[in-house]
């Protein structure tokens, strides 16, 4: 069951088009925001899509879902954490809070946050803290080995020396979350680990078993023989570690072996944590204590934000702080239709490969997605940039942030599905959700940007505000995007201001 038939099971339903694209928001950044009239499903599309994740991994929702209804009173960050109690001592948490401490100790799934309303209050008020310390996670690589031309010097495949069965038992346990990248650690667990004996068994005729005490004297050979006469390793696994002490181990952050000491398994255990590294952040100020150090926390990377919001006299605008930070869905589409299509759609869809065996973020837009992206479509690349060159006079334009997201999207839209030709359809929901949010206000930069956009997506084919006004946009490229451009245009032309939400 995929997660359409799933929603139609609870009696809603949501096209193939607006699931896929909220799924792969949430996997490019986890904070996506839902916008539309009141009862359109935007609260219940983020929720039904946490039931069916759950429901695939065997989780009760109860514990992965928190709900929380902005107030209009909200002025700070403790109405979203809790505050601290100066008069009994002690720290009152909020729902959220405990919510984030579940998250954190239970990183092997993902947790859903529902911020309903979220512009009841002024978001920054609220929620400032907690978008600087999103912002600020970085890829941190922990291992600088330098690979370049590694398929030239490797000729093994599989580890045949007792050193690369040990690197190889270490990865092992880095790939089942037992030990992390850097971590310092005891050299018995490689010892025991079941690669080594294998090795031992397959190779050493002497020893039968990891276990027999016989066995450390070799393996301590690997790691701590040295150069007769210096103190440098002459054992690979002694150059792949760093020794800390008796037993005590780290992985050596650059590379002072020799390629051709390495086998292909290896090898590209190395290179899948040269190319991803640690993500880092800074931690999120809880609560002060008197007299003491802050409560700070990292923010779960298995934590997933949704924020809904209406546009109407009881809300607030959201500043390009936020929108810049976000995708930002239209959740408008209101039609009798409805009442004819409430039905599994037929054929081939993109939620049939919508992936949802995930917990965290592993990967973060960098200048990386945009290389990836400019190798294999470099034409959408090109127009990314020359409608951001456009707008820059204005002031509109985005900034590297915002067009790293957009090619990591694309590039995980495209890869869910392993269908290059879904970049296009990715870059037109990308220019509505990043794009187009910034396009507001009541001056003629509005004006001008939406005119400039329209003429550069269109190829000079619509450059004039007649075209724009009157042209019929689902027969150009990109016609999502222009639809919504042609509907501010209008809107802008009537009453001398727009804000992307109002049309």
């Amino acid at each position: 069951m995929n997660i359409q038939e799933y929603c139609l099971e609870k009696n809603f339903y949501f096209d193939d088009d607006t699931l896929y694209n909220f799924h792969c928001c949430l996997q490019t950044k986890p904070f996506t925001i839902l916008y539309g009239p009141s009862g359109t499903g935007k609260s219940k599309i983020a929720e039904l899509y946490a039931d069916f994740i759950c429901d695939k991994n065997g989780l009760d929702l109860d514990k992965h879902l928190c709900f929380v209804p902005v107030r209009p009173n909200w002025t700070a960050p403790s109405d979203l954490m809790g505050f601290y109690d100066y008069l009994n001592g002690q720290f009152v948490p909020s729902d959220f809070y405990n919510f984030m401490v579940k998250a954190e100790s239970d990183q092997d799934n993902p947790y859903f946050l529902i911020l309903d309303e979220m512009n009841l209050s002024v978001v920054e008020h609220y929620f400032s803290d907690f978008l600087s310390c999103l912002e600020s996670r970085r890829l941190i690589r922990t291992i600088n080995h330098d690979l370049e031309d590694w398929e030239s010097e490797v000729v093994e495949l599989t580890p045949k020396t007792l050193s690369q069965a040990v690197i190889a038992a270490f990865f092992d346990l880095v790939e089942k979350g037992d030990l992390k990248i850097n971590d310092t650690f005891d050299r018995t667990i490689l010892r025991e680990h079941s690669i080594v004996e294998r090795w031992v068994q397959t190779y050493s005729k002497t020893y039968s078993s990891t276990k027999d005490r016989g066995f450390q004297t070799p393996f301590k050979t690997e790691f701590n023989s040295k150069v007769k006469g210096t103190q440098i390793p002459d054992r690979l696994a002694g150059k792949f570690f760093q020794h800390l002490g008796p037993n005590q181990a780290k992985l050596s952050n650059t590379r002072t072996y020799d390629l051709n000491e390495l086998s292909e398994d290896i090898v590209h255990s190395l290179l899948k944590h040269t190319k991803s590294g640690e993500i880092a952040q800074h931690s999120l100020e809880i609560y002060k204590i008197p007299n003491g150090a802050p409560k700070r926390m990292e923010i779960p990377l298995n934590l997933y934000i949704i924020g809904t919001i209406n546009m109407d006299e009881s809300t607030h605008a959201l500043s390009s702080k936020v929108l810049d930070r976000a995708n930002t869905i239209e959740m408008n589409n209101v039609s009798i239709d409805i009442l004819n299509t409430q039905v599994a759609q037929g054929g081939t869809l993109k939620v049939d490969k919508l992936s949802h065996t995930f917990s965290k973020i592993t990967a973060l837009p960098t200048i990386n997605s945009a290389k990836a992206l400019a190798q294999k479509k470099p034409k959408l690349i090109e127009l990314i940039y020359a409608i951001n060159d456009g707008l820059i006079p204005y002031r509109t334009n985005m900034g590297h942030r915002s067009i790293f997201e957009i090619t990591h999207f694309i590039n995980n839209y495209i890869a869910e599905c392993n269908d290059e030709s879904l970049a296009e359809e990715a870059l037109d929901l990308q220019f509505c959700q990043k794009l187009i949010p910034k396009l507001m206000g009541a001056d003629e930069r509005v004006e001008l940007s939406i005119l400039h956009t329209v003429s550069t997506i269109t190829l000079g084919v619509l450059n004039n505000s007649d075209h724009v006004l009157t042209a019929d946009m689902s027969l150009q490229s990109y016609p999502k995007t222009l639809n919504k451009l042609q509907r501010m245009y209008k809107y802008y032309t009537q009453n001398g201001f727009v804000n992307f939400a109002n049309v």
